[in-house]
């Protein structure tokens, strides 16, 4: 009996075994899915510490926090290669972000033709193609808060390296709609402050040559101005370094440039172009990207705007950081509209 019992219970042992190895092997095996291919296309190169590096880094940091697979295509100007990096980029992506004006043509020919790649049009819109997003950054409106900074702190003789001349200056890249958005809220916002202020706009025609950058700042501080917004690129290395020589300041663009001259550096106008696609591609993995849309990014959606850092308040005085920060509530609420270029 006792033997028989043993026998029996062996028996339930091994059916029970059979039965959950049966249920493992039988289980459904969920299939890994492949990471989100981003490719980025710069109509320029990386290491201009500025619109592009911006980019990169938010493409960096979705590689790291979201598991993307990332490609960077860089075109250094090269017409040729805006046709051909962007078609390249066309054929093995899932998403891929244009930036650059040089290759809107481009970007509206290929785009039609590769109807499951989405496509995002940086610093600029473009309309009509299903398959084609665009962000949109509002410059003006950050401009326009470091317009009326500069025109507070050229009447602030106090301030070390401030002349009596109310003069401030704008070297601009290339003369275009995307540059005259940061002179028209520039100007505005000193105006407004101050419409005795004089603002001395140069454009270099270049977004890459340093040495231009130099030059055309160095003769607008021959006019008078103590402080310079640079909007230029890579050719803003330029413009940084003829301030430091000169003893004057200068503003940064896009990044926050305060490191490339401690003390030179009053404020960086940020255009958050790396936060931009970084949220474009969490957008895209979670499911609320909207094709074809049209996404902005003002001083309301943190996407343009001053730094206010530690480093800045070492030289702008208080009350000046304090009206800052009240223009940017003012640009918010809708109290203060900044213009736009025509």
């Amino acid at each position: 009996m006792f033997i028989r019992k043993k026998l029996l219970l062996n028996i339930l042992i091994l059916v029970a075994f059979v039965l959950a190895t049966m249920n493992v092997s039988c289980a459904p095996v969920e299939e890994e899915k492949e990471a989100l291919k981003v490719t980025m296309v710069v109509s320029g190169g990386l290491g201009d510490r500025s619109f592009f590096d911006s980019g990169a880094a938010g493409l960096k940091k979705a590689e790291e926090e979201l598991g993307v697979e990332t490609q960077i295509l860089e075109c250094k100007l090269d017409p040729s290669a805006y046709y051909d990096h962007t078609l390249a980029a066309a054929e093995n992506n899932d998403l891929v972000f244009i930036i650059g004006f040089q290759m809107a043509d481009q970007l509206v020919e290929i785009a039609p033709k590769y109807p499951d790649t989405q496509f995002v049009y940086i610093d600029g819109i473009i309309e009509g193609i299903e398959n084609v997003t665009s962000i949109d950054y509002l410059e003006n409106e950050g401009s326009y808060v470091v317009g009326a900074m500069a025109a507070m702190a050229t009447t602030r003789t106090e301030i070390p390296g401030i002349n009596e001349e109310k003069i401030i200056g704008l070297v601009g890249g290339m003369d275009i709609p995307v540059i005259h958005n940061f002179v028209v809220g520039f100007e505005q916002g000193a105006r407004d402050i101050d419409p005795g202020v004089k603002v001395e706009v140069v454009y270099t025609g270049s977004f890459e040559d340093p040495a231009k950058g130099k030059e055309a700042t160095l003769a607008i501080i021959d006019k008078g101005a103590d402080i310079v917004f640079q909007v230029a690129g890579k050719t803003g290395e330029g413009i940084i370094e003829a301030c430091k020589e000169k003893g004057v300041y200068v503003i940064g663009v896009d990044s926050d440039q305060g490191w490339l001259a401690p003390g030179t550096v009053i404020e960086s106008m940020m255009k958050e172009v790396g936060m931009s696609i970084y949220e474009t591609i969490k957008k895209f993995q979670d499911g609320t990207y909207e094709k074809g849309a049209v996404y902005s990014y003002g001083v309301k959606e943190d996407g343009v705007g001053p730094t206010f850092s530690d480093e800045y308040a070492k030289i702008l005085p208080q009350e000046i950081i304090d009206k800052m920060r009240e223009i940017e509530q003012k640009i918010i609420s809708g109290e203060i509209v900044v213009e736009e270029a025509k």
